[in-house]
């Protein structure tokens, strides 16, 4: 980086500095400057020569964009077997039958959506209204609502508070739907903040109940508190069974966006017990 010019050649004692000194020390000036924020001046070459890592605020309205967080485990070609079948987390095909092909995050990942494509639908409470774009990598086409939009391109202006369903069909990496007409470099945020966003929409918990029976049909209950408050109320659903013995009756009441019930029945006398069972809570759009 170029260096600062003297003070005396920008201001000294009368009749120094002299025009031509003056005119050198306003281009070393310039030099500084410029390389201080970045050859082009840009925003991004500023941070870099300030020593300043990425901004993190929350533009890219699509979450998990870069397909790293996979909660259900989908195996890459996988075909789907119901229309709307959930993938990569937030990204779901919408024809059954068809299937997306990944590699490992590392720590992006690039999808190769089907021919009806991948699809994300955009929260209508994250949406104020007006133009936004779209952006991503890879040689995937994209649509908005519907509309087909170009890499980089702007959507009509959108109305407030409303559902945007953003589709992708082939390869795609970093995807990034901002408000604005200028699209600007891909916003990654910590995995582990990634996911908690996800979950919102779906996650997993790990529940049981035990207790020990003198008799049939008697039960117990435990409350399961979910990590991250839901959208809305969840579809709570066994993802994985775990154990069960001297079970009649083992399910899933009374969810809210805050949590559900666990609720176990026996059959007999004796230990009765459902634990190690992979939970799912689902309030997709």
């Amino acid at each position: 980086m170029a260096a600062p010019p003297a003070r005396t050649g920008l201001a000294d004692t009368y009749p120094n500095p002299s025009n031509a000194t003056f005119r050198t020390a306003i281009g070393a000036l310039w030099d500084y400057v410029t390389g201080l924020l970045g050859a082009t001046g840009n925003a991004a070459e500023a941070r870099v020569a300030l020593g300043i890592g990425p901004v993190i605020s929350f533009r890219n309205l699509l979450i998990n964009g870069n397909f790293a967080i996979n909660q259900r485990a989908y195996v890459s070609g996988a075909n789907t077997t119901g229309a709307n079948q959930y993938t990569l987390d937030r990204w779901r095909i919408p024809t059954s039958g068809q299937n997306a092909t990944f590699g490992a995050a590392s720590p992006d990942r690039t999808v190769t959506f089907p021919a009806s494509g991948g699809e994300q639908v955009i929260e209508g409470a994250n949406i104020v209204g007006g133009v936004y774009t779209l952006s991503w990598t890879g040689a995937a086409t994209a649509t908005v609502n519907g509309a087909a939009i170009t890499n980089g391109g702007n959507t009509a202006s959108l109305p407030a508070n409303t559902n945007v369903t953003v589709k992708f069909v082939g390869a795609v990496g970093q995807a990034q739907f901002e408000l604005g007409t200028v699209p600007t470099p891909f916003e990654r945020r910590p995995v582990s903040f990634e996911e908690l966003l996800c979950r919102r929409y779906f996650q997993l918990v790990y529940t049981g109940v035990r207790f020990f029976a003198t008799g049939a049909g008697q039960g117990a209950s435990a409350q399961v508190n979910l990590p991250v408050v839901m959208r809305a109320t969840p579809t709570v659903a066994t993802f994985t069974a775990g154990s069960a013995g001297n079970a009649a009756t083992f399910s899933y009441v009374a969810a809210t966006i805050r949590g559900f019930r666990l609720e176990l029945s026996s059959s007999s006398a004796g230990d009765s017990f459902a634990f190690d069972f992979l939970t799912s809570a689902s309030a997709e759009l």
